[in-house]
């Protein structure tokens, strides 16, 4: 009897940190959207994964937290040194230890616009090599959770972790359920940031790539601004644990993400002030460090690209009329996205709580949910105020002949 109550004691423990999760994801994403309204990326949180008494992945005398540290310091310098408009912010700059909690809390409490979380991986196979990127979301694979688990794994450290996580198990399956229910509303700018740290890592510092992947990662779930976790290799891997242990490595793998950073600092705020050109400009050149070691090559597009995300604003009148106005022959319908998800979901998933009239469309690699099409935008906002008393964070999207358009390219009514 005994046994069966501290069960259901956990389950409903479990539950509770669910719905805690989702709460404070909330409220913090709300915090952040209300307090960013600059049109620059101001500031950035850099991380270095587990420092004092965690020093994380181990082999022989190589300690993870020394590496991470680093290569933080590093990419720090380098960003302070060529944007100097941009504030760098530390969550360790010394061998300390800093609960997972508190690194997001850091990044909340000085508003930061973007986190950036540095570890080094380790793999009971010492061929396994290569670096990875990782977003907050579910752990497709057995190999994403297990990084997730051993990252996680911090909290064990910490005097309180049963009350300040309510009951998370980092080492149990169960526990990551949470993950599937949790919605980042910065998913897609934290998606693109990361396939061009990967991009960087191939092209310019010319490691190995094992691409961007989702997994649960405490330290990603109460950042409330586009955030990933980077893994610069493997130390379980031999040529790759010499070229972190390597003064040289360190400065490659911080210059690559250097290197991305301004280019997604570029892309933050020419998205932000949406300049409108009226004659074509020369391509914008980022200006990229490459170490002497490195090989330069050609500059390529990105390969990932995320469709923006755009909250409707209400148009002013112009008595102008627009070069983009509304074909007879073209069909503009709006509706309202509730949800968009990395894998699909059933249409009555409890997810959607309720809302019935549910379909889906791919874009970006995720299935985006949406419902109540209108033929009007007047009719469409009458229907957002109706979802949102359900699902504050939905908005309003376009499709133009049945295909999704930016709700910025709408052609304009006559």
């Amino acid at each position: 009897m005994k046994k069966r109550y501290t069960k259901n004691k956990n389950y409903s423990r479990l539950l509770y940190f669910i719905l805690l999760t989702t709460v404070i994801l909330l409220e913090t994403n709300s915090l952040y959207s209300k307090n960013k309204q600059s049109k620059s990326l101001e500031t950035v949180v850099i991380d270095a994964g587990h420092g004092g008494k965690d020093p994380g992945t181990m082999t022989g005398s190589k300690r993870e937290k020394d590496i991470t540290l680093a290569i933080a310091l590093n990419l720090g310098n380098l960003i302070k040194e060529r944007i100097p408009g941009v504030k760098v912010i530390y969550t360790r700059h010394t061998d300390v230890f800093i609960p997972l909690f508190e690194r997001s809390v850091i990044a909340n409490k000085n508003n930061a616009d973007l986190f950036i979380s540095i570890h080094v991986n380790y793999c009971a196979s010492p061929a396994i090599k290569g670096t990875e990127t990782y977003v907050l979301g579910l752990h497709r694979t057995e190999d994403n959770l297990n990084v997730a688990k051993k990252e996680n794994s911090a909290i064990l450290l910490e005097q309180d972790y049963t009350t300040r996580y309510e009951g998370f198990n980092p080492n149990l399956s169960e526990s990551y359920i949470m993950f599937e229910l949790i919605q980042d509303t910065n998913i897609e700018q934290s998606v693109e940031f990361a396939g061009i740290i990967q991009d960087s890592f191939r092209k310019q510092a010319q490691r190995d790539s094992r691409d961007v992947r989702q997994a649960g990662f405490l330290v990603l779930r109460e950042s409330a601004m586009p955030s990933v976790l980077i893994e610069t290799g493997y130390l379980s891997n031999p040529s790759e644990a010499a070229y972190l242990m390597s003064e040289n490595g360190r400065m490659a793998i911080a210059t690559s993400i250097y290197n991305s950073f301004n280019t997604y600092k570029n892309k933050f705020e020419s998205r932000l002030n949406q300049k409108i050109e009226t004659t074509p400009a020369k391509e914008q050149v980022v200006e990229q460090v490459v170490p002497t070691e490195i090989k330069k090559e050609s500059d390529e597009k990105e390969t990932i690209k995320v469709q923006e995300l755009i909250e409707p604003k209400i148009e002013k009148t112009n008595k102008t009329v627009s070069k983009n106005t509304v074909n007879t022959q073209d069909q503009i319908t709006y509706a309202v996205q509730i949800a968009a998800f990395p894998k699909k979901l059933p249409l009555d998933s409890k997810i959607f709580k309720g809302i019935k009239g549910i379909s889906e469309f791919q874009s970006g690699g995720y299935y985006k949910y949406y419902c109540m099409s209108s033929t009007t935008l007047a009719e469409s906002k009458h229907n957002l105020s109706q979802i949102q008393l359900k699902i504050p964070k939905a908005f309003i999207i376009v499709f133009k002949n049945g295909e999704p358009i930016l709700f910025k390219d709408r052609p304009k009514s006559k």
